[in-house]
């Protein structure tokens, strides 16, 4: 960054905003400049009602599906189950389910009325050749009515006519296959009558046999290839036939009912002549594939019903909801070769028996620098092979709690706990358990001990400068002690003001005095509009909105939106108004809080600063952290607000008059903090100022200090981190010296173990001073391009880079090259880029969305940063002359737009900082690279992990909250081919698909429009290669689900805000039918139109944060309640917000190996196709996480990785909204198979 060119314009800044505060004649009066429309396509979305007038739906928000043939909410369920008349004529006419269980649901209902206003009922059912339709009609008394039997083709070919009240029956053989459809026809009564039916299919004719294939392999139908039609029901789940295949051949097989039975999906099975079960076809509805026979004989191919009724969930406690019968056509074919996709590629891994303790220490990184000695004795190369142990913290009771109670439910030592358990299990398949190695708290004792208890000998070995005893420098910048008089200045403008009709609504000068504004519309008598409720813009010099309020109003109801509060980050020109029309609110006030500021320096960006402010009694006084460009930078929006409801009681429903989960007002306190990890070199400003304008003045101190990062700390642990991974690859031991002197215990170790030769890593010349005293040096690794050179020049060193911060103080260094050393990876620092800082750029953009956001529920709803259809440029002279020329003649047009399209040029430069830094250590190289984050979200949030993903890298974070937090999710994931087969349900997957598409579309950023079919993809994937599907909409199922174990879960629903999942009710009191107990199902159905889940209305399933259809809410911290250990469960979502959150680590506390989804707002279908595809890419053709999202991401979002203008401005990016998509976990992890073998481990 051109530091003097900023500076400059800085100052021409200052000059304009000292003008218009003087009043200089050539500046026309503020609230006379002319109204122009001004592009900002900045939006921040929370609850919208809105009736379904298009394909795209965007979460947390509510939609009304517009039901061409709505059912009533009838006591009954007339007619057939449906509560709603029959069809009127044959196009018309409602499906009827014989061979499923009767119970007054669409289609198995078995009533109907009639009158002379009503006068005929049309209905159809599926049948086949060589069955007979039974069809019994139980007349009201008092009526005639008629029946006849109808063909697809609108021809009649029997009928029953019978006088007066006498029943009504049809016997009738069909002459096809496929739907026939029945008429009932009133022809005298009076009033309304009630009539009962029975409709039968019986008999069977599977392959033209005359009766019912078997039910079991053993009797299987022999066939030879040719088409069939055969018949399932309740009553016949199965359909076995065989086939005799010549090795080599092709066993083609086409299963096809979707145009012969209506919203009824059969599946395929086909089984070797062992009897071992090989393929299946679980598409949803029609099925294929050629399947290539590796032995001759007698092939086997079972025809199932899926749900069905045998191999679905059987619950006791709750209904679950079976459907499926009538008829299917098979074809099978003989080809002269086949193909499928082949097995997923299973990472190869030899566990070794042992386990490594590292006592924590939160006090000093020696536990850290210890941890690293261990890398190479449990992480290593050694002949071609990967062999693995843990290496684990004990005593860490940090709490894993995250909400509003900090003790609740669980410690990190909990989630090692899981880790524990699952490494032990999988041991015990062995008959084996591990050793147990405790190292010594002294990282040299550790190393040493490691050393000569690991090898026998090493003629060399890996050393490095022991930095666990560098303490960085602490200066204090600001410290002031004061009382602060509690002054406001409000500004009341009446919605017909005139002053709102400027280009920016209510503009106004604001100068140094006011610390603070807030922001509040009154009188909202509109609701379920798409527009903010109230606006705040930094209208000079920053010339970007900064504050919206969005919920509960307009959205959910009337009322006000009063919500903002935001500090004066730079004295300039501010603007406040309201999105909705003048018509729709009372005023709008303004109120300016008075606060004090100081300015103070930070001379380097290797530095943190924190600023606290402390009374001596409980007050509201806050304190703000402003930087050198006058953004926001501390303190971060919590993410939750509020207290916690109990488990399925919504938090702030309807818009209570006692609200507390809308507004962000801390509670009285003595101390409050502002921190920012990553700041740039320049001048600062801090701000003391109160939260509310109500109270008495208030004495204060502050105290503002700037932490600078020790450059030996620095150098001497990415030299260590590095070590460890260079001593990985070559399974050579490492060992510590100090800055000046070789230990005796390394001394003693080079004796013990015959080491003549070192590879000395002394990144910066750290070792210079004991450099002379080592024996002799193989390779000395002084710079960073040194230590990526070696651990490049290893054949076993992949295209990946490991980045890690270290300013937390933390050791999150150690399981960053626990990763690294599996990866065969070097270690980067972020904040050593040479360009500037990408973690600061991403503190900027997150702390600019959370504030810019809205709670919803509770939870914070970020912000999105402004866009724009084409280039802006970037000059902030250009602005200040535009803005000068504005002011003097109130043309807007010819400003650019709002916000400077802040998401693309943010996100470009904070990706433009960490490439060039890889590319200039020469890690650019061909194909892509993979990147992996390992940091706390508050250290290096996950905008920059998500930038990465793209055409030419993917990428992905381990977060925590400790580093043995960190290191639990990396150990899970390198020693995941192991521990996934402690899960006994490993081969099981899940979902819970709430709200999703099913055949609606999206146009992509290719310009083509893409079809979105969730559900059945999700279906179709999560079985494939053998795999197990149940999906669950009730909570207590899918608790059920997950504890028993997964290997793969989906959830795709509203995130609340990312406050929690959805579920269905079981009952609902709130539901049209409140009396209704409803089913657990596969997927999500529209309980509220009396849909069941076979039924989607519109291309979608939609579920909604008010009535109708509203979803249960089971916030996370409940959820993290009643969780167990998830045992390597691989995590994904299509949500809002929950990437944000605190959702992921509920899931990663419980054991999960990896969380994907949405980190800002989900927008269905665009979300769901890219899902789709990613789910294809790793269940069906083993892809890994991060490379089948990197696929996807140039189509849906502006792909950072190349710049290509087809997707900075396609149609998908240009979408006003957007989400961040996050992997938590590591993004080249491969989701198992079940034809994974278990690794066998080896002794210690």
């Amino acid at each position: 960054m051109n530091n003097k060119k900023h500076s400059k314009t800085s100052r021409i800044e200052a000059v304009i905003i000292a003008l218009l505060f003087i009043g200089t004649a050539l500046i026309v009066p503020i609230s006379t400049i002319a109204t122009n429309t001004l592009t900002d396509e900045t939006t921040n979305d929370g609850s919208q009602q809105s009736d379904y007038t298009e394909e795209n739906f965007i979460l947390d928000r509510s939609y009304y599906l517009i039901d061409p043939d709505p059912a009533t909410n009838s006591a009954d369920n007339d007619d057939a189950g449906y509560k709603k008349d029959a069809g009127k004529d044959q196009p018309r006419a409602l499906a009827l389910y014989p061979g499923e269980v009767i119970d007054d649901t669409p289609g198995r209902g078995r009533s109907g009325k009639i009158s002379s206003t009503d006068t005929d009922d049309w209905y159809f059912f599926s049948a086949g050749v060589g069955q007979q339709i039974v069809f019994i009609l139980t007349l009201p008394t008092g009526f005639d009515l008629n029946i006849s039997l109808w063909t697809a083709d609108s021809v009649m070919v029997t009928s029953s006519n019978n006088s007066g009240s006498t029943q009504e029956v049809i016997n009738y053989a069909p002459t096809y296959t496929g739907k026939w459809y029945l008429l009932i026809r009133y022809v005298s009564g009076t009033s309304i009558g009630q009539y009962t039916f029975d409709v039968s299919i019986n008999g069977q004719n599977d392959a033209n046999s005359a009766g019912d294939a078997p039910n079991t392999r053993p009797a299987a139908m022999l066939l030879t290839p040719g088409t069939y039609f055969g018949y399932l029901d309740i009553n016949d789940p199965y359909d076995w036939y065989k086939v005799q295949v010549t090795t080599g051949q092709g066993i083609h097989v086409t299963l096809k009912m979707k145009d012969l039975v209506y919203l009824t999906d059969f599946d395929l099975q086909l089984y070797n002549p062992s009897g071992t079960l090989v393929y299946e076809g679980n598409e949803y509805y029609d099925d294929e594939f050629n399947y290539p026979a590796d032995v001759t004989g007698e092939w086997s191919i079972r025809v199932d019903i899926y749900p069905g009724w045998v191999d679905c969930p059987q619950p006791t406690e709750w209904k679950y909801y079976s459907y499926g019968a009538g008829p299917y056509n098979l074809t099978i074919a003989v080809e002269t070769s086949g193909s499928i996709p082949g097995p997923i590629p299973q990472p190869q891994i030899i566990p070794i028996a042992k386990t490594f303790e590292v006592t924590n220490d939160p006090d000093s990184t020696k536990d850290d620098f210890a941890y690293l000695a261990a890398i190479p004795a449990c992480n290593y190369i050694a002949d071609g092979k990967r062999y693995l142990a843990p290496i684990i913290y004990t005593g860490d009771a940090t709490p894993t709690a995250y909400y509003d109670d900090p003790t609740e439910f669980g410690t990190v030592d909990d989630m090692t706990q899981y880790l524990i358990d699952d490494w032990n299990d999988y041991l015990a398949l062995f008959g084996k358990t591990p050793a147990q190695y405790t190292l010594p708290e002294d990282p040299i004792e550790a190393a040493a001990q490691i050393a000569t208890n690991g090898w026998t000998s090493s003629s060399t070995a890996v050393v490095a400068v022991d930095g666990s005893s560098f303490e960085d420098t602490i200066k204090t910048v600001v410290s002031r002690t004061k009382t602060l008089a509690r002054v406001v200045d409000i500004d009341l403008i009446g919605s017909d003001d005139p002053k709102l009709n400027g280009e920016f609504g209510y503009m106004q000068l604001i100068g140094p005095k006011w610390g603070a504004i807030s922001i509040n519309v009154t009188g909202i008598t509109q609701q379920n509009s798409a527009v903010s409720g109230a606006i705040l813009t930094q209208v000079f010099p920053k010339f970007m909105d900064v504050g919206y309020d969005d919920w509960p109003v307009p959205y959910d109801g009337i009322g006000y939106a009063g919500d903002i509060y935001f500090p004066v980050t730079r004295s300039g020109l501010w603007s406040a108004l309201s999105g909705l029309s003048n018509t729709s609110f009372d005023s709008l006030t303004i109120t300016k809080h008075a606060g004090d500021r100081y300015r103070f320096k930070v001379t380097s960006n290797d530095a943190v600063i924190n600023a606290v402010v402390t009374t001596d009694e409980p007050s509201d006084m806050l304190v703000f952290l402003v930087d050198p460009q006058g953004n926001l930078r501390a303190p971060m929006m919590p993410a939750w607000n509020g207290p916690v409801n109990p488990i399925h009681v919504w938090n702030g429903f309807e818009n209570p008059p006692e609200n507390p989960w809308r507004t962000w007002n801390p509670g009285p306190h003595t101390e409050f903090t502002a921190e920012v990890l990553h700041p740039e070199a320049g001048i600062w400003t801090v701000i003391v100022v109160p939260r509310n304008a109500e109270g008495a003045n208030v004495k204060y101190t502050l105290t503002t200090t700037v932490r600078t990062v020790n450059p030996d700390r620095a150098e001497a642990t990415i030299s260590a981190a590095n070590a460890a991974v260079i001593a990985s690859l070559n399974h050579y031991p490492l060992l510590y010296v100090t800055q000046d002197a070789v230990p005796t215990a390394t001394a003693d170790a080079f004796t013990a173990l015959g080491v003549e030769n070192v590879i000395f890593v002394e990144r910066g010349g750290i070792g210079a001073s004991v450099r002379d005293k080592l024996p002799t040096l193989e390779k000395d690794l002084q710079t960073m391009q040194e230590i990526v050179d070696e651990i490049k020049s290893y054949p076993t060193s992949e295209n990946y880079v490991t980045a890690t911060s270290l300013k937390t103080g933390e050791g999150y260094f150690a399981s960053a090259a626990m990763l690294a050393a599996y990866h065969g990876s070097p270690v980067i620092r972020v904040e050593d880029a040479p360009d500037g800082d990408p973690a600061a750029v991403a503190e900027r953009i997150v702390m600019w969305q959370r504030w810019a956001g809205d709670y919803y529920h509770g939870s914070r709803a970020n912000g999105h940063l402004p866009d724009y259809r084409e280039p802006v440029e970037q000059n902030k002279f250009k602005l200040l002359v535009s803005f000068i020329k504005f002011l003097l003649n109130g043309n807007a047009s010819i400003l650019p737009p709002l916000g400077l399209d802040a998401k693309r040029y943010w996100n470009e430069e904070m990706h433009t900082y960490f490439h060039n830094y890889v590319d200039s250590l020469g890690l650019d190289l061909e194909g892509q690279e993979a990147y992996a984050i390992v940091a706390p979200r508050s250290d290096i949030n996950m905008v920059l992990h998500s930038v990465l993903n793209g055409n030419n890298s993917y990428a992905g974070q381990i977060p925590g909250i400790t580093p043995s937090y960190s290191n639990n999710v990396v150990v899970r994931s390198v020693l995941y081919p192991a521990l996934i087969f402690a899960n006994p349900n490993r081969n099981s997957t899940t979902s819970s698909l709430m709200n999703y598409p099913e055949a609606n579309s999206f146009l992509l950023n290719d310009g083509k429009r893409y079809y979105a079919y969730s559900s059945s993809v999700v279906k179709s994937t999560f079985s494939s290669h053998l795999r197990t599907y149940n999906g669950h909409t009730f909570w207590v199922a899918h608790l059920e689900r997950m504890n028993a174990g997964a290997s793969v879960y989906y959830y795709s629903g509203h995130g609340t805000g990312g406050s929690g999942m959805s579920a269905m009710y079981e009952q609902n009191e709130h539901s049209n039918y409140p009396d209704q107990i409803w089913w657990d199902a596969w997927r999500g159905y529209m309980y509220d139109n009396w849909r069941m889940v076979r039924d989607v209305i519109s291309g979608n399933v939609w579920f909604n944060p008010e009535p109708p259809m509203l979803y249960d809410i089971v916030h996370y911290k409940w959820v993290d309640e009643n969780f167990q250990n998830l045992r390597s469960n691989a995590v994904f979502y299509m949500s809002c917000t929950t990437g944000d959150g605190d959702g992921p680590l509920v899931f990663l506390d419980h054991g999960a190996v990896l969380w994907y989804g949405n980190a800002n707002t989900g927008l269905c279908p665009e979300a769901d196709i890219g899902d789709d595809e990613v789910f294809k890419e790793t269940l069906i053709h083993g892809e890994s996480v991060g490379v089948a999202w990197s696929k996807q991401v140039w189509l849906h979002y502006r792909d950072f990785t190349t710049g290509d203008n087809t997707s900075m401005y396609g149609p998908a990016s240009m979408y006003p909204i957007s989400s961040i998509q996050v992997i938590y976990g590591d993004p080249s992890l491969v989701i198992y198979s079940p034809e994974w073998q278990a690794p066998e481990p080896i002794d210690a």
